[in-house]
């Protein structure tokens, strides 16, 4: 998972760079487009596994569901910087502490509680500099970040997502299910994108290089991520994948020269801290 957490930050940091020259409506479906290539290099090749009804069902509704929560994480990472946005995602465990028992009846321990005070404290930190306004004005700060916000409503979606991907594979193959899944997000992203977009798909050839490494990138963190889902419940499972919000806060102050790199790290590190209490700990 630490080798999906590594790629989840470059290829947020890919995207960053895609949404300043295309739409954000075609760079969702192009990115989506690009992964389900990828994936099904990966796929193709193992055939068709069995394939029980509980799939359908799990294919149905994850389609508009990661239609909808990809269209705001793009969005998110085009309203605010890379370091500010990418670490409210680490707040995706504490919504699955809710989401995974009602679900999948996966319960993780009562020390889950100490880590989510230390990812609140975490999210204080990122904008420790506003303190001087006021002891509350750093969280005021964050809800005042239009990308903070939509990464906040990323983090709940796919704390449903994440589970709906475990009952999936349940019924299938770890890369034949994730290789559907972003085939049928796909099929739900083109007449959105195509509504939405003023320049139309043609567009994406400002960016193709970036497009083409945030597929690749994204499909070698799915694969990591679906077969870790088949040997660890869910929570601790996408609690490791979020030290890329460590990774990501490097990335924007070394390649985007992104500022207040201390505070935002140390926010980072203590909402990665958090999630390792309820992954380990919890």
């Amino acid at each position: 998972m630490l080798v999906a957490a590594l790629s989840q930050a470059v290829k947020d940091l890919c995207l960053k760079r895609s949404v300043r020259g295309v739409e954000a409506p075609v760079v969702v479906w192009a990115y989506c487009l690009a992964t389900t290539l990828f994936l099904a290099m990966a796929a193709i090749p193992g055939g068709v596994p069995a394939i029980s009804p509980g799939f359908w069902a799990a294919l149905g509704i994850t389609g508009p569901l990661a239609a909808l929560t990809l269209y705001c994480y793009v969005k998110a990472l085009e309203a605010s910087d890379l370091s500010l946005a990418v670490p409210m995602l680490t707040t995706t465990p504490l919504f699955l502490l809710a989401t995974s028992p009602i679900m999948l009846g996966e319960y993780p321990d009562p020390m889950g509680v100490v880590g989510i005070v230390s990812i609140v404290a975490g999210s204080y930190v990122l904008n420790l500099g506003h303190a001087r306004h006021g002891i509350l004005e750093p969280f005021r700060a964050l809800a005042r970040d239009k990308g903070a916000r939509l990464m906040l409503l990323v983090a709940f979606l796919w704390s449903l997502s994440s589970n709906v991907d475990k009952i999936g594979l349940r019924h299938s193959s770890p890369t034949f299910w994730i290789m559907c899944s972003f085939a049928v997000t796909t099929a739900w992203l083109t007449p959105v994108a195509w509504k939405l977009s003023r320049r139309g798909f043609a567009q994406v050839r400002l960016m193709p290089r970036e497009l083409l490494a945030t597929g690749f990138l994204e499909a070698v963190t799915c694969v990591c991520q679906m077969y870790a889902l088949t040997v660890a419940i869910v929570p601790y499972v996408i609690s490791v994948k979020r030290m890329s919000a460590v990774f990501a806060v490097l990335l924007g102050w070394l390649v985007l020269g992104e500022g207040q790199v201390r505070e935002r790290l140390a926010g980072a590190a203590l909402m990665v801290l958090g999630v390792f209490l309820i992954a380990v700990l919890g």
